[in-house]
């Protein structure tokens, strides 16, 4: 391997040790990028990069699509769409045994198709759902392992951020990619479904019996299907535009978002809480785009390095298959999932990942919608899985009985992402029935 090599492959460590001592993911990235110039090419080179990239980024269109879907997300939670998602669910799925349970990934699949991001849909119901699956005597454990568990369809149905965010980082078509998201996101509602009903099978004490369940009219169930109609409008608006040309994926954010302030406007929904909501957008924006801007700064040391070539080839020389090195980045990303958020496993681990496993023949739209997915089902391990956390927080409770309650939806995510590392043809059916 060649000197410069070396240095990526030190400066990657370096990283590691400084994000798992605690080090600002961001600081990180960008104290390792200087290092690892500095070494290659002296102050030169390091004034260049340090210069051109955060001017870059910033000066690219195509990363206003983030603020404008976090501020989707947000503004529906304030329009009370995952609410009414959740009500139309219980109505139709609530006098099935394990009804809730169904109710919460439906819902959760609905809302996903708004807010993009995991953490999003595990905050909001863990307040929606947590009191009905109390009140309605199903199990604690199963109940906070099912949010968790559900919340990862957020990251999968359009529009997701966290796969926004992986095309930024590797000039993948954001609408194709977002297909394949779809397609993912529908096989795991599926997949999540049976693991709740094999649950319910097994453990029949942990959800209550149908007699115990209040009986719903077919009237009062079809008056639910109203609460549906704005998710539809929204991702008729995301998906049939891009779709039918009518505009662009990066400018679907932006139609969305003007069509939920006006629909803000018509609940009477004052302008201060709509505000709020860009506030709130944009805040998490700010915490995002640093990372971003560093990660770029690290991405193009690691290219200039050619690290991710070198592993290829020392793979390569090893005449490991292609499935053992996929199971290497699953324990590596799991791993990264005890102390990182999900935009920061991306942002760090792309670079080196993306082009080592797409030169091992992996379809790039099907490895970025099942590493997003993997860096989910990675935030539901302890010590610090960031989705089990946002749950607690949001519930003023300890971690252990979270963690306890989400493993069998987490073996089902690894169960699901080595299938479909292994037959990608399940993920790419539906993009290629579509055209894509």
């Amino acid at each position: 391997m060649t000197t410069t090599g070396i240095i990526g492959i030190c400066i990657f460590l370096l990283l590691m040790v400084l994000v798992f001592c605690g080090v600002p993911i961001w600081v990180s990235m960008l104290g390792c990028s200087f290092l690892g110039f500095f070494l290659i090419g002296g102050m030169n080179l390091v004034s260049i990069q340090f210069t051109q990239a955060p001017f870059t980024l910033g000066a690219n269109y195509t990363y206003a699509v983030l603020p404008l879907f976090m501020l989707v997300g947000s503004l529906a939670g304030e329009t009370g769409i995952a609410q009414g998602a959740f009500d139309a669910m219980n109505k139709w799925l609530g006098r099935v045994r394990g009804g809730l349970l169904y109710a919460l990934v439906g819902a959760n699949a609905v809302f996903g198709a708004c807010s993009g991001i995991s953490t999003a849909g595990n905050v909001v119901f863990c307040k929606i759902a947590m009191p009905e699956l109390e009140k309605n005597k199903y199990d604690r454990q199963l109940s906070l392992g099912a949010i968790v568990g559900a919340g990862s369809l957020s990251s999968l149905i359009p529009p997701s951020v966290p796969i926004i965010i992986f095309c930024l980082m590797t000039d993948l078509s954001i609408g194709t990619t977002l297909m394949y998201g779809l397609s993912l996101g529908l096989i795991m509602i599926i997949l999540l479904c049976l693991c709740i009903k094999v649950i319910t099978v097994i453990r029949p004490n942990k959800v209550p019996g149908k007699e115990d369940l209040a009986p719903v009219s077919m009237k009062e169930k079809l008056e639910s299907l109203k609460y549906l109609v704005p998710f539809l409008l929204v991702f008729a608006l995301i998906v049939g535009g891009t779709l039918s040309g009518l505009f662009p994926s990066t400018v679907a954010g932006a139609v969305a978002s003007v069509a939920l302030v006006i629909y803000a406007l018509c609940r009477k929904i004052s302008p201060k809480r709509i505000l709020h909501c860009i506030w709130e957008a944009a805040v998490m924006n700010c915490g995002i785009f640093p990372i971003i801007i560093a990660g770029s700064i690290f991405s193009r040391f690691i290219s200039m390095t050619r690290l991710a070539d070198g592993l290829a080839s020392v793979i390569a020389n090893l005449g490991l298959p292609a499935l053992a090195v996929f199971t290497l980045v699953v324990i590596f990303y799991i791993i990264c999932g005890c102390v990182m958020d999900i935009a920061s496993i991306i942002i760090i681990t792309v670079p080196i990942v993306f082009p080592l496993l797409t030169g091992l023949g992996y379809n790039p739209f099907v490895l970025c919608v099942v590493l997003v997915m993997l860096c989910d089902a990675a935030g539901m391990t302890p010590p610090i899985g960031m989705n089990v956390f946002a749950v607690a927080n949001t519930l003023r409770t300890g971690t252990a009985e979270i963690f306890k309650g989400v493993i069998p939806f987490f073996v089902v995510d690894i169960a699901a992402i080595f299938i479909m590392g292994c037959i990608p043809q399940i993920v790419e059916f539906l993009p290629h029935l579509m055209g894509y």
